[in-house]
């Protein structure tokens, strides 16, 4: 079965570029495109080839007859494939394949792929023609624009240069992509690689049109400027054309190698058969599709891993002919993670709570290590950069709790090393610990009354609830927020846990602030009447002093945390009532819930403009991500028992059949979405593909196909 006409499909590269499109080749986003290059690696990204407008041309008794293959949506109308035409997409590990049958005429295979580690694309089509022959002529769009602005016609004119090889740069407002067309296989399939004839020929078309911006409120219709044509002919026989895009990186070194797919997947297939060797006593209801699910999470995971910093190979290895360089190799960058695609950079949240997913659980301990040692390396005032501008790279500290999910993440690299921490890691979560028992910035701060963390003022939005559009904060939780307190008890903890033996005083006096503040987190968090956690306290003030903390009792799901993490400061029994709450209101099939329905506020579907989608997006709006701390909490509280397992695999199934079926709704293809509409059919909505979904699914699902994890505490038992 074909997947629906607007189901969307991800290529990545691993330095935070990518390419993107629907399964029926119409690009309608801005974001569409087949090579989206990362020029300061994991930002500066710049749309550098859009697509190719595409033509065959037919000889018969009339003369030549051209027939159209591309399809766009324009202001004025839409282009499609000529009526004779089949086409449906195929993904497969390589790329992503448009095949297209043109009955008695031809049959044509276009494959696109992008080369592992460089801002290059490889677009190869492959022609078998039913009669006398064809040719095939291509018009590349070359935009050369952040990938969030859109081309105008009225702006700056390309520059083209044809150089030696059949090189064509092109050089635009933002940068410049080279082009190079060959073919293969034509007559003589002994003859080797062949230049494909190119006519300079530099156009706009005009008035592109993106129907998901504009259905999101946004700028929608853009001019795309083409260089010119490229043209292969193919005769009788079964030929092919390959046509490469590519950005070169600041050394200018020319990426152009053979596409690094085979070593890298091989590198992933491991990752899947140590992971299903781990699989131990399984529950029976994980079914003999386990290996399947284990592998499309573990493909679609990778995705988000990228690259901070240019890594260069040594003198000579995948240069260009003519291309050398006495460059000598620099060391290793850093790593980071993705938020999602296509709109996010790397987020210190995102990067923190996906860490133990996408890196430890499959056990790519030493990239985990790059990235916890790439944060490190640029806290500031104990905190982990929130996030980085795309253009100019530079980090925002704007988060309370990205410093505190570092702590939890840094300590299950440290537990899966079988090490304590050290180095470089140490220090900054012992920073951080520093940090905030002092105060730093934002408002951040240890109270010095009952240990608990509070932040911000009416004015931030620090915590993962942070939508914020117009001066409108649509989730106000400045104060002290149940997550981040629940984070705070449980990293104070853990690290405590992951000092080297010769830290005595820290060792010491960590659990001791830790049992302060999880005593006050009962005290001031728990909400007896309702049998469940206040979302968070709000000052008040007086003579411009605190004089108190006010509960704002909305059920969210934030209070899942208390129960998630390695360590609870809540006794068994409340545990138990806290994720009876999330059940019984938040849960779905796909995620928690941000809001229960019923509430002031609520939003059941995530629509309309930016501002209405802000409005909704942490206020009923379903997050895939929080299935994990739900399914973990479940098992912690079954003890890791089958059962519980089993009922945790439960609540993970539709969001395993969301990555792995094929879609005849809308959404994204072998990816899981940012999120969904909190009401029947949940629609997915957001990016399309969402680094913490499909972190925290994998994550959790190893965790109940393998059993309890190293650090399994024992739930308190005294009595509430």
């Amino acid at each position: 079965m074909p997947h629906h006409p607007h189901c969307e499909w991800l290529l990545t590269n691993g330095l935070g570029g990518f390419a993107m499109g629907c399964a029926d080749g119409v690009p309608r986003r801005r974001y569409h495109a087949w090579l989206i290059a990362a020029t300061t690696p994991p930002v500066g990204r710049i749309v550098a080839f859009h697509s190719c407008a595409e033509w065959l041309i037919v000889r018969n008794a009339g003369g030549e007859e051209m027939i159209g293959l591309s399809a766009y949506d324009f202001a004025g109308g839409a282009v499609r494939p000529d009526p004779r035409v089949r086409t449906e997409l195929v993904r497969t590990s390589r790329g992503v394949e448009q095949r297209w049958e043109i009955p008695g005429i031809a049959a044509v295979r276009r494959t696109i792929e992008l080369n592992h580690g460089w801002n290059h694309a490889r677009v190869e089509y492959d022609v078998e023609p039913a009669g006398s022959g064809v040719r095939l002529i291509l018009r590349p769009f070359t935009p050369l624009r952040d990938f969030h602005a859109m081309g105008r016609e009225s702006g700056p004119a390309l520059a083209i240069k044809q150089r030696e090889g059949g090189i064509i740069d092109v050089r635009g407002p933002a940068g410049c992509v080279s082009l190079r067309a060959v073919s293969r296989g034509i007559r003589d399939p002994g003859s080797g690689e062949r230049l494909v004839s190119f006519r300079a020929d530099p156009q706009w078309w005009r008035s592109f049109e993106y129907p998901f911006d504009r259905e999101r409120g946004q700028d929608s219709v853009e001019d795309l400027p083409g260089p010119g044509l490229f043209e292969c002919a193919f005769g009788g026989g079964h030929g092919s054309m390959i046509l490469e895009a590519w950005v070169r990186d600041p050394s200018g070194m020319d990426p152009r190698r053979d596409v690094n797919h085979d070593g890298h997947q091989a590198e992933l297939r491991a990752v899947c058969v140590r992971l299903d060797a781990g699989r131990g006593d399984a529950p029976s209801s994980a079914g003999s599709a386990g290996s399947d699910a284990l592998a499309s999470l573990v493909h679609a995971a990778d995705q988000f891993i990228v690259r901070r910093g240019w890594e260069q190979p040594p003198a000579g290895e995948g240069v260009a002919p003519g291309e050398g360089t006495d460059a000598e190799p620099q060391a290793t960058p850093g790593a980071s993670v993705i938020a999602g695609y296509p709109w996010f950079s790397d987020w210190g949240r995102d990067t923190f709570i996906s860490l133990r997913g996408l890196l430890i659980t499959p056990g790519r301990t030493r990239e985990a290590e790059r990235v916890l040692l790439t944060f490190a390396a640029m806290r500031e005032g104990g905190l982990i950069p929130n996030c980085f501008d795309n253009g100019s790279g530079k980090p925002e500290y704007n988060t309370v709790d990205a410093s505190l999910w570092y702590l939890i993440a840094a300590c299950a690299h440290a537990r899966a090393q079988g090490q304590p921490l050290d180095g470089e890691i140490l220090a900054a979560c012992l920073d951080i610990i520093k940090a905030y028992r002092d105060g730093t910035a934002f408002g951040i701060r240890m109270d010095p009354a009952d240990g608990l963390i509070a932040a911000g003022d009416h004015t931030t939005q620090l915590t993962w609830m942070d939508a914020r559009r117009d001066g409108v904060v649509f989730t106000p939780r400045h104060g002290k927020a149940v997550e981040i307190n629940a984070l705070w008890y449980a990293g104070l903890l853990e690290v405590a846990s992951c000092l080297p033996e010769w830290y005595i005083q820290s060792a010491r006096e960590l659990p001791e602030l830790a049992e302060w503040a999880g005593r006050n987190f009962v005290k001031s968090f728990w909400n007896a009447p309702a049998r469940r956690l206040y979302d968070h306290l709000v000052p008040r003030w007086a003579a411009g002093i605190i004089v108190g903390w006010d509960p704002v009792d909305e059920i969210r799901p934030n209070q899942v945390f208390a129960v998630s993490l390695p360590h609870s400061p809540l006794p068994i029994a409340h545990q138990r009532d806290v994720l009876a709450c999330v059940k019984q209101h938040l849960l779905t099939p796909f995620g928690l819930r941000t809001l229960a329905p019923g509430s002031p506020g609520y939003q059941p579907r995530y629509e309309g403009n930016l501002f209405e989608r802000d409005r909704a997006y942490h206020n009923g709006t379903v997050w895939p991500w929080l299935i994990g701390p739900y399914a973990e909490a479940v098992q912690r509280l079954g003890k890791f028992s089958q059962e519980a397992r089993a009922e945790a695999l439960g609540v993970l199934r539709p969001l395993l059949d969301e990555l792995t079926r094929e879609r005849d709704t809308p959404g994204p293809i072998a990816q899981l979405a940012e999120i969904y509409d909190a009401e029947p059919p949940h629609r997915p909505q957001g990016c399309p593909a969402q680094a913490w979904s499909i972190a925290e699914v994998l994550r959790v699902y190893a965790l109940a196909m393998e059993g309890a994890p190293a650090n399994a505490q024992a739930r308190r038992e005294q009595p509430s």
